[in-house]
């Protein structure tokens, strides 16, 4: 985030390996996919792809983001939780924030998420969109920048849906019951229905709910303010497991503390067992319209609802699958996605426009109490003054308890379009070429809240804080803040994408065969709004606001937006000796957008560095090798690739 100069090399190993059961004439499947743009066999592109066809994702009941990319190899997921995940392709990521000022802070993913023909990532967390009635899962792994564009810096993800099917009238339900060792039941639902309106008209509709019981027992706990490090010295292991560090050891951590009143955070009235539950549920419509034999038009409308409870993460030092929680964690996650897509020719080419539109509103509450054990600044907020800065005396008052929670709202809409030409793939020299634009709105408002300030005596001998405020003519909520909200970041983030892309294979003879490719971007990111705080309130009667007022911060003669354009390219050459070997070399590029840093300008004590202002995108360069083939009749399948990826100015 503070846009580190430098750059990361990473070495890696990729193999894949599938074989069928030893019945007699058993034969892999041939997995056709779109990792090129063209529907084309997986073992006949040089691209690290693997895929899950319908088949299997039924045969592995996949349903959730986190289930059909643990099936897949090079990529895992990694957060907290149903809508609260991150991508990794190759092991290839950045320190991110904690998700509830992912959007805040501004970093896109390092990997692209793809519904269909669309781009879904955003910045902060990814979709989570349930695997209803999916034709396959592809995963394409290293760069895809001259096609895919912007985050598909370390690969992309692509969700492919089933399409409206002419063939015939069909209809199916799936039910499901599951249960979990020492957790609740599970149970999902799923419908579809294929309906041939007439010779030109299809429709497909599928409808799901997948109710998935909790596993997390929430047991009972107390703790209070004496786990500050501002109260312990240095190596005190306290009730996280963790030692207080040299440099967060307290300043009050010798002092008479036999005065002061530490008040227990106690949640023994929200100890539940199997507490983590989450429903999907959800609705996708799509029809395709056959205009005549050479053009047809696809449309699809997707809702979806997440909602969740709990957490989904243990504490080591307690019992199996067991936490301590002191406020209430839920998760309200909704979406909804219109997108269509134009196909036909114009005299030889193929001539494509898609286009989406996606609204997303999440609403999240989530507790708070860890950060008693970060740094030694939270009693300032929860604690009498006589406490934490009682001068020549000894601390006397009182410690509020540390209940804390964060609730977190965002609205996000983004719109794409992409139009593309290609050539017929069997020519000698074949290319597809486009364009692409897109917009996407991030509002993100997040309310830190500390219950204990508002029963806190000042040293003035008022209670609580004073009336609180985001940054003045700010692009934010300028109301008063509620009682007990002590930080605030209420931003707007905005990002403009534009690309012209190309790619070209040349057949030099039966064999060999040499891709070229290349795109042009231009990418703009905006960030304006208010990061405030509360600490000049304390006992005050009227605002005393503290905090950055970002329309003012990135302002002339400072960059008012994160602007970068170039160019990437890619060149593979492939050596095709028979129809079970492909041999290929590639060396290919990605980036990822830049953004506008909120604490642009600080300085470090010595003064000897300034945080940016702006980051540029990061790049990443990558060099691979790797080999597709299909052995002993196509019952044994081996892939592979070794790749060298280098990261310039990792965010």
């Amino acid at each position: 985030m503070f846009g580190s100069q430098f750059r990361k090399k990473q070495l890696g190993l990729a193999v894949a390996l599938a074989s069928t059961a030893f019945t007699a004439h058993a034969q892999i499947e041939e997995v056709l996919v779109t990792a090129t743009k063209r529907t084309e066999s997986m073992q006949d592109i040089p691209v690290a792809v693997s895929a899950l066809g319908e088949e299997s994702l039924d045969q592995l009941g996949i349903s959730n983001f986190e289930d059909y990319l643990l099936q897949l190899p090079n990529v895992t997921a990694g957060g907290t939780g149903p809508g609260q995940n991150t991508i990794y392709i190759r092991g290839v990521a950045s320190t991110t924030p904690g998700l509830t000022v992912a959007g805040v802070a501004g970093l896109a993913p390092n990997v692209a998420l793809y519904l269909d023909e669309q781009p879904l990532s955003q910045p902060g967390r990814n979709l989570d969109v349930y695997a209803a009635d999916l034709a396959r899962v592809e995963v394409l792994s290293g760069p895809q920048g001259t096609l895919f564009g912007a985050s598909s810096q370390a690969g992309t993800v692509r969700l492919i849906t089933n399409k409206p099917d002419p063939s015939g009238n069909y209809a199916s339900i799936d039910l499901g019951t599951a249960f979990t060792h020492k957790g609740e039941m599970s149970n999902n639902v799923e419908a579809m229905v294929n309906v041939p309106i007439n010779e030109k008209l299809t429709v497909r509709g599928v409808v799901y709910v997948d109710n998935q019981g909790g596993y997390i027992d929430n047991v009972v706990g107390q703790r209070n303010l004496t786990e500050s490090a501002r109260f312990r010295p240095e190596g005190t292991v306290r009730s996280n497991g963790l030692p207080v560090s040299a440099g967060r050891k307290g300043f009050q951590s010798t002092a008479d503390l036999s005065g002061v009143n530490f008040i227990d955070a106690d949640n023994s009235t929200r100890v539940e067992e199997d507490f983590n539950d989450t429903t999907y549920s959800g609705v996708r419509l799509s029809a395709l319209w056959n205009i005549n034999d050479d053009w047809s038009l696809t449309v699809a409308h997707t809702e979806q609802e997440l909602e969740t409870d709990g957490v989904f993460f243990a504490d080591p030092n307690l019992g199996d699958l067991e936490i301590q929680r002191y406020e209430d964690d839920s998760l309200e996650d909704a979406f909804s996605n219109t997108n269509w897509t134009l196909a036909g020719r114009i005299g030889e080419l193929e001539a494509i426009y898609t286009g989406a539109f996606t609204d997303r509103e999440t609403d999240q509450f989530i507790d708070y109490a860890d950060y008693i054990f970060v740094g030694q600044y939270l009693p300032y907020y929860i604690c009498d003054g006589s406490v934490t800065y009682p001068g020549a005396s000894a601390p006397s008052g009182t410690c509020q308890a540390p209940n804390m929670f964060v609730k977190s709202t965002s609205q996000t809409e983004v719109s794409s379009h992409e139009v593309r030409f290609s050539t017929d793939a069997e020519r000698t020299v074949s290319a597809t070429v486009g364009g692409f634009y897109s917009t996407l709105d991030l509002a993100e408002k997040n309310d830190f809240t500390y219950l204990g300030s508002r029963q806190a005596i000042a040293f003035n001998g008022e209670t609580g804080f004073g009336p609180n405020f985001s940054a003045k003519n700010s692009t934010s909520d300028q109301s008063q803040w509620p009682n007990g909200v002590i930080f605030r970041n209420d931003v707007l983030r905005t990002d403009e994408q534009t690309g012209i892309f190309g790619e070209a294979k040349i057949r030099l003879n039966d064999e060999f065969a040499v891709t070229v490719g290349a795109r042009w971007y231009d990418v703009e990111v905006d960030l304006v709004g208010s990061a405030a705080g509360s600490f000049a309130n304390f006992g005050a009667t009227t605002d005393n606001n503290a905090g950055n007022n970002l329309d003012t911060l990135f302002a002339d003669p400072r960059p008012d937006t994160a602007s970068t354009d170039g160019v990437i390219t890619k060149a593979s050459v492939t050596w095709t000796p028979n129809d079970n070997q492909l041999l290929y070399a590639t060396f290919s590029e990605g980036y990822r957008p830049g953004l506008l840093n909120r604490p642009g300008g600080a300085t470090n004590p010595a003064g000897t560095f300034a945080v940016p202002y702006a980051i540029d995108t990061d790049d990443m360069t990558n060099y691979e090798f790797g080999w597709k083939t299909d052995l002993l009749d196509y019952t044994l399948r081996f892939n592979g690739s070794v790749f060298v990826a280098e990261i310039e100015r990792l965010q």
